[in-house]
């Protein structure tokens, strides 16, 4: 932790006009209470939850390496922050208005601890508005994923590669079945079964937008990740990070199991 003579570590970034960005007086104020705390006695103030802290002080503790917090204390109050932040994408992404709500938070909450992560990691400050305003900030970054992950577009690299199904086939085009044997670890020989290789599309089909084109790729051959900058990856094809095509991959997996041991292709 600093010392009490040290300040409130500042924002650094200007507007557009070169007016410098200032945290609400009420952050500062709260801020400057909290910082001469011992760890301990600070982490039970972020973490209270009959007094919760605003958002924007969580993020000061969770971007800002300089505070001196080791993982020991970061990792309650990172706790803290993931509880509160999924009740409130529950109300803005609700399963009632969204088809595949949980996939879209999860898509949210994936992208913005990787961004903390590297902002705390280089100091690049980029996430410096999340302390400003993290109510916009984040209703922002909603509509962006929203608009990223929603129905396909001219622009959608998928359509630069063939359908998983060919049009003169009944099931999946040979090219990807070693991928798909890859992809679920299972016994080759379901892919010779044509039920099998229907309920498989079938289900890769209704799975959420974004998922499904990380899958698509993934199946067709694309690579997740490459050191070799020319070659095309599917991070790349969609403009994310190697992390979220993996934590896709992840969910996408979960989904497409659980629909086939549904269907009884594999045991619970």
């Amino acid at each position: 932790m600093k010392s009490e003579s040290e300040m409130v570590i500042p924002l650094i970034k200007s507007t557009k006009d070169g007016e410098p960005y200032y945290r609400r007086d009420e952050i500062e104020a709260l801020l400057n209470e909290l910082d001469p705390l011992a760890a301990d006695d600070l982490v039970a103030r972020l973490t209270c939850p009959e007094k919760p802290v605003p958002f924007e002080v969580l993020m000061y503790y969770l971007r800002h390496s300089d505070t001196g917090l080791t993982e020991k204390y970061l990792k309650p109050i990172f706790i803290a922050f993931h509880n509160r932040l999924g009740s409130a994408l529950c109300k803005q992404i609700p399963d009632s208005r969204y088809t595949m709500a949980d996939s879209i938070r999860d898509e949210i909450t994936d992208q913005l601890y990787e961004m903390i992560a590297q902002d705390r990691n280089s100091q690049n400050n980029r996430m410096y508005y999340w302390e400003v305003n993290f109510n916009h900030a984040l209703e922002r970054f909603r509509q962006d994923v929203l608009r990223r992950v929603g129905p396909a577009r001219a622009t959608d690299p998928l359509i630069n590669y063939d359908p998983l199904m060919r049009e003169d086939e009944e099931g999946i085009s040979p090219e990807v079945e070693s991928a798909a044997e890859n992809f679920f670890n299972s016994n080759p020989s379901l892919l010779d079964n044509e039920s099998f290789r229907l309920c498989l599309m079938d289900a890769i089909n209704r799975l959420p937008e974004d998922e499904r084109r990380v899958v698509g790729l993934f199946l067709q051959g694309m690579q997740t990740e490459s050191l070799d900058p020319k070659v095309m990856t599917i991070a790349k094809a969609l403009a994310c990070s190697d992390r979220t095509v993996r934590n896709r991959l992840k969910r996408a997996y979960e989904r497409l199991r659980t629909q086939l041991q549904t269907e009884g292709y594999y045991e619970s």
